[in-house]
């Protein structure tokens, strides 16, 4: 299991209108911090590989994964970079970096959420 904490949320981070939030590690540029979240790993993260079926939570609020881009895993991984698509899965056009989960709305979030990946 991967372990983050929200330490930022952007004034445009955040929209009813489109069920999709942007995750970046903390090297995220200013321009990049405005419509993301921030999130933080401990300094002894461990890699995950996440697979339909398993779990995101935010807090107590638990998600299933439906989908997993081509290149979602690699980059959370790396650089803390994620968006997670709270909607059905397109029959096209998947986002390489998303991560499609239900139920089809979007968690509660504020500064000090912890978010467990494969939980």
């Amino acid at each position: 299991m991967l372990v983050g904490k929200i330490t930022a949320i952007g004034e445009n981070a955040v929209s009813q209108k489109d069920p999709i939030i942007i995750l970046f590690g903390e090297q995220a540029t200013e321009d990049l911090r405005s419509v993301s979240i921030i999130q933080e790993f401990e300094a002894d993260k461990k890699e995950v590989t996440l697979k339909p079926g398993q779990k995101v939570s935010f807090d107590d609020q638990d998600y299933t994964i439906l989908e997993v881009g081509s290149l979602a895993n690699e980059n959370l991984n790396t650089i803390g970079h994620v968006t997670l698509n709270f909607a059905e899965v397109p029959k096209e056009d998947k986002l390489a970096n998303g991560i499609y989960l239900e139920p089809f709305k979007l968690p509660e979030l504020t500064v000090g959420t912890t978010i467990y990946y494969a939980k």
